[in-house]
């Protein structure tokens, strides 16, 4: 995974089951989202100390998932506008807002 951004982590579970989950921009442009487990759970299922595994999106992919996870996360919601507006100032995404009447 030497082609990815050192990343943030999003959530982190400590104790006997140890989980990690990581959110990273790739090389290319893409996204990742990747997991990693560790315990003794792991270690029977699987034989070995951890388990990792992952989603990534392409970059030509990013634009379908901008919709689906707008469509998610503001369908329905009578501000959507301006609460997506507030995630852009929130997050430092360059971001135009624009009217007219």
């Amino acid at each position: 995974m030497s082609e990815l951004d050192q990343g943030e982590e999003i959530f982190r579970q400590e104790g006997e089951h140890f989980r990690s989950i990581m959110v990273r921009i790739t090389e290319k442009g893409g996204l990742q989202l990747d997991a990693q487990d560790m315990g003794k759970l792991v270690e029977e299922i699987w034989g070995d100390s951890d388990y990792e595994f992952w989603v990534t999106i392409p970059p030509e992919g990013l634009a379908k998932l901008a919709r689906a996870l707008v469509k998610k996360l503001y369908a329905s919601r009578e501000r959507a506008v301006d609460e997506f507006q507030q995630l852009c100032i929130d997050e430092g995404v360059p971001h135009e807002r624009g009217s007219w009447a």
